[in-house]
């Protein structure tokens, strides 16, 4: 019994990790083309896990939060100004 219980507790820790900024898919599926900001992404979406920076100054910009449970994620290309440019690519 002792064992389980050990078992039980490191499993349940292990649920608890965490990794990069919680955020809501919805909120992605919320931003526009042309008028979402990078600024705003970031308000919404939290801290990025990366950028890739391009010679013309645009970027696409990486989110990622993940759970011993599942993960989410998303990519986005935003232009030189910071407008959105589109979503690249999602992961649920």
């Amino acid at each position: 019994m002792k064992k389980l219980m050990i078992v039980v507790a490191m499993f349940a820790l292990t649920a608890c990790a965490s990794h990069g900024t919680r955020f809501d898919m919805a909120d992605v599926e919320a931003m526009q083309p042309g008028v979402t900001t990078y600024d705003e992404a970031v308000q919404k979406l939290g801290k990025p896990k990366a950028q890739n920076f391009a010679a013309d100054g645009s970027k696409t910009v990486t989110w990622i939060y993940a759970t011993a449970l599942g993960a989410r994620g998303t990519k986005i290309a935003f232009d030189k100004d910071g407008k959105m440019v589109r979503i690249m690519s999602k992961v649920e």
